[in-house]
């Protein structure tokens, strides 16, 4: 029967404990390792969400220094038909987007939205079937849209159609809508090719 006593006693210390191994153990099978600790960083946390059809995610921001969001919707080939929803503090209507997409992986959705001094909330909801998951990632660090993007900006009147044409070559681009402080009412589509779906 063995027996362990722990003293506690003011400026009384033991020494450390000592792992004693037979001579003939210590060194069998240790020849020729060495070696070097060292620290690894924690995994990088990821952000985005699976999300089945039919499901709805929310994502609240508290503070008063976050301007602005962005959320990234994307599939693996399959589309994206969701619903994004902003509450902008308590009784507040909130602002709605709708997004349509062939391909989200193809081509996922971003989008930069502002979350202005109040306590927000930001819903996403895949409005498909239940077969038809998305992957949804909503974070406080956002892109910002290029200087090219704001310098070519032009105001479109109420009910007004303004088209871009772009090259094949071009992998994406960027949409930046604004108002001065009045509601914003607006649908983009992608055309591409004959007798394709608009997105």
């Amino acid at each position: 029967m063995h027996v362990m006593w722990l003293v506690a006693s003011v400026g009384l210390r033991t020494a450390p404990p000592v792992m004693q191994i037979p001579r003939e153990q210590a060194t069998l099978g240790l020849t020729g390792f060495s070696g070097v600790v060292t620290p690894s960083r924690a995994p990088a946390v990821e952000s985005s969400i699976p999300m089945r059809g039919g499901s709805r995610r929310t994502w609240s921001f508290r503070s008063p220094y976050v301007d602005q969001v962005q959320v990234v919707l994307s599939t693996e080939g399959r589309q994206i038909d969701a619903d994004i929803e902003l509450w902008n503090g308590p009784d507040s209507t909130p602002c709605r987007m709708r997004i349509y997409v062939e391909d989200g992986q193809l081509r996922p959705f971003s989008a930069v939205i502002e979350t202005p001094r109040l306590p927000n909330t930001l819903a996403v909801r895949n409005i498909d079937q239940s077969e038809l998951p998305i992957v949804a990632s909503v974070e406080a660090v956002v892109a910002t849209p290029s200087a090219e993007c704001k310098e070519s900006s032009l105001t479109v009147q109420g009910g007004a159609l303004q088209t871009y044409a772009f090259d094949r070559s071009v992998d994406s681009v960027q949409c930046f809508l604004m108002t001065d402080g009045q509601p914003l009412n607006a649908r983009i589509e992608l055309l591409q090719g004959p007798n394709n779906n608009k997105q």
